[in-house]
């Protein structure tokens, strides 16, 4: 599923720093906590939950951060992401990783990425 949206003021570089930024595993982990759990190895996501959900304010950035991550999103943007239990050790994860901590200051998001990676939504395997 999916939905379409438009920023208050389109801006190439601002849409590819939030393209980056879905893709993380920052994001990913957020967007974890608004699941609804449903039967078998499926969740589901409610609009009202996600329209709350918090996002990367990219008016905000300053022209270095938007520098990192639209030539991240630029050098990526070809390649395919591996499936989510494949996360942990997915280069094109790690780079996407890599890049918003760069941009935003962060911590190396490679424990984060790993422990995510074994979560049973994430995984599908049982604990």
């Amino acid at each position: 599923m999916w939905w379409s949206f438009s920023l208050h003021a389109p801006n190439e570089r601002r849409e590819k720093a939030l393209t980056l930024w879905l893709n993380s595993t920052l994001h990913i982990l957020l967007a974890l906590t608004a699941r609804v759990e449903t039967r078998g190895a499926w969740v589901k996501f409610n609009k009202p939950t996600l329209a709350a959900l918090p996002v990367l304010d990219v008016r905000l950035l300053t022209e270095w951060q938007l520098d990192v991550l639209t030539q991240a999103y630029d050098d990526l943007c070809q390649q395919t992401l591996e499936p989510f239990p494949k996360m942990e050790d997915d280069s094109v994860r790690i780079k996407i990783d890599k890049a918003v901590s760069e941009a935003l200051g962060s911590p190396d998001l490679g424990g984060l990425r790993m422990l995510l990676g074994q979560e049973p939504v994430i995984s599908l395997k049982r604990l």
